[in-house]
């Protein structure tokens, strides 16, 4: 009798299998079709484009790998785009036209991996100007950080943590940014007197355990700026936690060196980055976060939720899956932020629920970021979660799994 349990699990056991097999095919075939950085295509695209940029300044293989030569030669006007794709008179005035009201710069690097072919290249959604960025709509501090500034360069709105902006300035101006109202003209690191006057602060505040390193993007400071800044962090006794905001694992991964990571590694700095999209993560941003990651530094994603960029569950669960891969922790999926000027990169709550859905039980929980929703006004961040996962009932409640199957659980159970 004992046997025949056995056989009857085990071939019960066969079918669910199979069923999850059909599942999990379903899910491959779809996620083959996102774009990733280590694909032929991508990369053929990457060097097509790289060599047209290498001869056309003159330059050599050293310089490309040097952030400081990829920041230098960064593509800041439409005629220098214009050096490489051809542009119709229409796209030319546009971008022109942009460019006049919101600064532009995208790292060689960065530039060489769109898809010039592509309309909804993710690459190029996210760093060329787009003539939708002058239509009405949205704020400029649609988070009220400039009434969350008690002293210095400080984003406070949180009891325990906060953040110090210390530069406007990135490798590439995403067209999404939160902070577009920083750019500005021209690139400027905060004042050492603000850092200062930010730093005074916290150690005046017990109550502070977490402070977050930002700007613009923070490790566009030279090491030994930041050398001093994690230093005076790290003497005050009740900051339990420091963290710095980056995207240069995006946009300029040559950025990270050993003499930073080591930097990074030593001051236990955690850090937070932003991959929208698979076809980000190439060979040099894995290498990348092989050299923060080896140093002990713990690296969580950040990723925007961005039309016809991202708002797709098969590419969210894709470059989760890709990030995981790769000692990244999937930590957040930003709602957009009713900014001005990026209107054309809303998607409805509903699109994301849709997501979230979608993720659970089909990718590992260490691939779900939370869905958070940023309050206006600068009330804090709101988690959002799937509403037909659970529903009370009367003397309970009832619950959905991930494949929709139905069960409840009374409160005398």
């Amino acid at each position: 009798m004992r046997y025949d349990n056995i056989n009857i699990n085990r071939e019960k056991s066969l079918i669910r299998s199979d069923d999850l097999d059909k599942i999990a095919i379903d899910d491959i075939e779809h996620k083959s079709k996102v774009r990733i950085g280590f694909s032929e295509f991508s990369i053929n695209l990457y060097n097509n484009t790289k060599n047209k940029i290498l001869k056309e300044l003159n330059a050599s293989e050293e310089d490309w790998n040097n952030y400081k030569w990829q920041l230098k030669n960064r593509i800041s006007s439409v005629d220098e785009i214009s050096n490489y794709i051809d542009l119709t008179r229409e796209e030319y005035e546009n971008i022109k036209n942009v460019s006049e009201e919101y600064r532009f710069a995208i790292t060689p690097y960065y530039f060489s991996l769109t898809d010039f072919d592509n309309p909804n290249c993710p690459i190029k959604l996210q760093s060329f100007p787009d003539i939708r960025e002058l239509e009405d709509g949205g704020q400029l501090d649609p988070m009220n950080e400039e009434q969350s500034n008690p002293s210095g360069r400080i984003t406070r709105r949180y009891p325990n943590k906060l953040i110090i902006n210390v530069t406007n300035a990135c490798p590439m101006y995403c067209r999404h940014c939160q902070r577009r109202r920083l750019i500005g003209k021209f690139d400027k690191n905060t004042s050492r007197e603000d850092i200062n006057e930010s730093i005074e602060f916290i150690k005046n505040n017990k109550t502070l355990r977490e402070v977050l390193i930002t700007g613009g993007d923070a490790l566009l400071l030279s090491n030994n700026h930041l050398e001093r800044i994690f230093n005076e962090l790290s003497q005050i006794s009740h900051v339990e936690v420091i963290r710095i905001g980056t995207r240069v694992l995006a946009t300029l991964p040559f950025r990270i060196d050993d003499e930073l990571a080591s930097l990074l590694g030593k001051y236990k700095v955690q850090l937070s980055t932003q991959f929208n999209h698979a076809s980000e993560i190439t060979l040099e941003a894995v290498q990348a976060i092989d050299l923060l990651v080896d140093h002990g530094v713990l690296v969580r994603n950040q990723m925007v939720l961005l039309h016809n960029v991202n708002d797709d569950m098969y590419c969210i669960q894709k470059t989760n899956e890709e990030l995981q891969k790769y000692r990244v922790i999937p930590y957040y999926l930003f709602h957009p932020k009713d900014v001005k000027g990026i209107g054309h990169f809303q998607v409805d709550i509903d699109k994301g629920l849709e997501i979230m859905k979608h993720l659970e039980g089909r990718t590992s929980g260490m691939c779900k970021p939370t869905y958070v929703y940023n309050s206006p006004g600068g009330l804090g961040k709101v988690p959002l979660v799937p509403l037909q996962n659970i529903e009370p009932v009367e003397n309970g409640y009832k619950f959905t799994t991930w494949e929709n199957r139905i069960f409840t659980k009374n409160f005398d159970d």
